[in-house]
């Protein structure tokens, strides 16, 4: 888990749900993006090397890079195709600070 505040150029790995891409050079994935009340999903393709196993084969984690803040939120930029929304996405700092696991 992130302890220090995440910066703009930082790699994190955030956990989600995974499925099978189109290709086997991909992977499908699910985030769940849930603060308080309120909650967003984040879904797309992503190339097979920026996800990595979880506990089980339905669940792992996915690599994004910290682009910026934004209005109390960070972007987040993924390789591949996020059907969800744009890319890159915008998510909570807070969520983000709890469950993205930073790269050394």
């Amino acid at each position: 888990m992130a302890k220090q505040p995440v910066a703009p150029g930082s790699v994190v790995w955030l956990p989600c749900g995974l499925m099978n891409g189109i290709f086997p050079t991909e992977r499908q994935v699910k985030i769940e993006v849930v603060v308080g009340d309120t909650g967003q999903t984040i879904f797309g393709f992503i190339p097979a090397e920026d996800v990595r196993p979880g506990a089980n084969e339905q669940q792992g984690y996915v690599r994004a890079v910290v682009l910026r803040p934004v209005n109390g939120k960070v972007e987040l930029v993924f390789r591949g195709e996020i059907l969800s929304a744009s890319n890159p996405v915008a998510v909570s700092r807070e969520w983000l600070e709890k469950v993205g696991d930073r790269e050394a």
